[in-house]
């Protein structure tokens, strides 16, 4: 038996894919997790399927490319943790993504080059994506939306 009243169903509570299942979990419902602020604060939440049962989540994972070295990642940084919006990425692919690295030029995936140019980059499936350089980083983020656009039928 795992809690009182819950038995242990899985097996798999000590393993690395349970750990990110429960990381989520608090992050999204748990206002006290350090890192509440950034998901459930923001509103981002767990759908029901996955807040209610690991197992759904693990089979999940197990269709959509889970691996020991990915993470799980949503594909729009402000929607919720569901199938639609999730996939496993490397940690080079989750840090071209994060809203953090807007401080600097203020868009997502541009980055200063030269006192000149700024270059637009994507990263996705495992992939980095080289868009280009250019004047502004207004043009740079533009063209990374029309590549995203294009490339995956993603809106930036």
């Amino acid at each position: 038996m795992g809690k009182i009243g819950h038995p242990l169903k899985h097996g798999l509570c000590k393993t690395r894919i349970y750990r990110c299942w429960a990381d989520m979990k608090a992050r999204c419902n748990n206002p006290n997790n350090p890192f509440y602020h950034r998901y459930g604060g923001r509103g981002i939440t767990v759908c029901n399927e996955w807040n209610q049962d690991f197992l759904s989540f693990y089979e999940w994972a197990m269709k959509n490319g889970y691996r020991e070295d990915l993470s799980l990642d949503r594909i729009n940084n402000d929607g919720n943790y569901e199938p639609l919006n999730c996939k496993w990425s490397s940690q080079h692919e989750q840090s071209m993504n994060k809203k953090h690295l807007q401080s600097k030029t203020g868009y997502v995936g541009v980055r200063k080059k030269s006192k000149t140019g700024f270059v637009a980059e994507v990263c996705r499936h495992r992939k980095y994506y080289y868009v280009g350089t250019y004047k502004t980083p207004e043009e740079a983020s533009k063209k990374r939306v029309a590549f995203l656009k294009e490339k995956f039928g993603e809106e930036g």
